[in-house]
């Protein structure tokens, strides 16, 4: 009995030790991609294995602009990370790697006042989304509109202009014809 005991003792230290061990794997980030959006800025954060959302937190320091994103049980190649390109959007990007976790640090033009957390269907990619208050997409929408239409509006006056250098040079050809 006291055998039979101890197997099943070992087997379930065994089967915890394993558990635990998978659970506090840490994922290596290899690459991060920011994309400016209309609405905010995207975040594809590229590690080795599968990052749960509950390992990721996010804030914004509205005093100092910052964003922060905090990866538990993350590590990753600062010196490379820190070397990300950088979009219009952001102006610094800052990434420190703490005992736990991986910090992304961004500032950016505008303030952030929603973080959203996505996996890629496809492979262990993250995708963090950072949007903006709706007054300033909806100020950036409306500055699109207003530059679409003098864009229309200077594409019309090309093509009346031309239009009427075209009538005037083919009168000259005729008249030119006419006269020979």
């Amino acid at each position: 009995m006291t055998i039979r005991r101890n197997i099943i003792y070992r087997s379930i230290f065994f089967i915890l030790f394993i558990g635990t061990s998978l659970n506090g794997q840490e994922s290596i980030i290899d690459k991060i991609e920011i994309v400016s959006k209309q609405n905010g800025i995207s975040i594809n954060i590229y590690s080795d294995i599968k990052i749960q959302t509950s390992q990721i937190t996010g804030w914004y320091n509205a005093s100092t602009s910052w964003s922060y994103i905090t990866i538990y049980n993350a590590r990753g190649d600062t010196l490379s990370l820190n070397n990300t390109p950088k979009v219009d959007s952001v102006t610094d990007l800052e990434i420190i790697q703490l005992e736990e976790s991986l910090q992304l640090g961004l500032r950016s033009i505008n303030p952030v006042e929603q973080f959203e957390f996505y996996h890629d269907n496809r492979d262990s990619t993250i995708i963090a989304s950072l949007r903006y208050p709706i007054s300033k997409v909806l100020t950036y929408i409306e500055n699109n509109n207003i530059e679409k239409q003098k864009r229309q509006m200077t594409l019309k006056s090309l093509i009346f202009n031309n239009k009427t250098a075209l009538y005037f040079i083919t009168t000259i050809a005729i008249i030119g014809l006419l006269v020979n």
